[in-house]
């Protein structure tokens, strides 16, 4: 009878011991920085938007990142111009897609592949990111040009058509986690 409620400790603190180790090997972070820029040209000038607002999660295992997923509001996006802000919040649909959505499939200390959701369409992207430690602990940077028509997106107009938006874009990010 001893012998029994003996192996039954045993195998007890076993799985704790597993599950308590698994824990501590795999983190779910939340950056305590988000910055979102986007880029693009007119036929007029050059224009950027930018949110602080987006809302990244970083999983980390054995002190890695392992996978990352953002969304961001498209109304966080802000260009200090109402005008031009209304025109990218039609162009983007934010009525029915009020998030541009992004969760990773595979995370390299170069690169990382995801699926990109804009304006309700999905594609996949792989962007080239930098690492390196900051002061708080890891930050996490990178660009990625798209073009809006692969999105489903018809780049804004102003001022009767006499103002057009070119059909690229290029997002950069940048997210400093603690570790």
């Amino acid at each position: 009878m001893r012998t029994k409620s003996l192996n039954y400790y045993s195998v007890l603190a076993l799985l704790i011991i597993l599950f308590v180790g698994a824990s501590v090997n795999s983190q779910n972070l939340k950056p305590i920085k988000t910055e979102i820029l986007v880029e693009g040209t007119s036929n007029i000038h050059d224009w950027e938007m930018t949110s602080q607002k987006a809302v990244a999660n970083v999983e980390t295992n054995s002190g890695n990142v392992s996978k990352i997923s953002v969304e961001i509001p498209v109304k966080s996006l802000e260009s200090g111009k109402g005008g031009m802000d209304k025109n990218a919040y039609k162009a983007l649909n934010e009525d029915d897609y009020p998030t541009v959505k992004f969760s990773s499939t595979e995370v390299s200390a170069s690169k990382i592949t995801g699926k990109l959701t804009i304006n309700g369409k999905t594609k996949t992207v792989a962007i080239p990111v930098s690492t390196k430690k900051a002061s708080q602990g890891v930050e996490i940077s990178g660009k990625h040009t798209i073009n809006m028509t692969d999105f489903g997106i018809e780049p804004p107009t102003a001022l009767m058509g006499t103002i057009k938006t070119g059909e690229e874009v290029t997002i950069n990010f940048n997210f400093q986690v603690n570790q």
